[in-house]
Order: structure tokens, then C-alpha cells, then sequence
């Protein structure tokens, strides 16, 4: 499996949406914290670039695309951009998950 840092920039005036929909896409990135072939290992908002970072390990950067196209944030027009940079952690909790 390839690391993949995800970076959100959120939607501007979309603070009321994302209250909105958070509980929604909260629990959908939950069903990615087990097994699978696409799996989040860590995600959150950063709140300077008012934005979020996912960190998932996939088989493919394709099936990682199709697991954030439908992430309610994105359904609902809550995400302006997602970029999207394969990433290989050589040291810390993440090493393990390096390909």
C-alpha cells in the first residue's frame, strides 16, 4: 500500500455547511479505520489554512479518489480543493505503512 497525505482547503463561507454535514462525514471516514484497501490513518482540521489533512494508505491513488469523492464534505460542496501527494514516512508511527 502507498501513503497519500490529503489536503482539504475548505469551500469559502462554508463554516455553516461543514457544522452541517461534520457528523456525516465524520462517520463516513470512520468506515475507513479498519482493514481494506484504502484505510485513514489519520485525519484533521488545520484551522490556520482553514482546512483539513487526511493521511490514508491505498492500494492506488484511484480507489483513494473514489473513497474522497464520496465523502460527504465533498457531496455537499463543503471541499474548494483536495490535493492529493503520495508520501513515504521513513520515521515515526506511520513508517510501517511505507512502501
Amino acid at each position: 500500500m502507498t501513503v497519500f497525505a490529503v489536503e482539504y482547503a475548505y469551500a469559502e463561507n462554508s463554516t455553516e455547511l461543514r457544522d452541517e454535514h461534520r457528523p456525516a462525514h465524520r462517520e463516513y471516514l470512520e468506515g475507513f479505520l479498519g482493514e481494506g484497501s484504502v484505510r485513514l490513518l489519520a485525519s484533521g482540521p488545520t484551522p490556520v489554512s482553514d482546512g483539513a489533512l487526511l493521511i490514508f494508505a491505498a492500494e492506488s491513488q484511484v480507489a483513494l479518489e473514489d473513497v474522497l469523492s464520496n465523502d460527504p464534505f465533498q457531496l455537499v460542496g463543503a471541499v474548494g480543493s483536495a490535493t492529493i501527494t503520495e508520501w513515504n514516512p521513513v520515521m515515526g508511527l506511520l513508517k510501517e505503512f511505507a512502501s
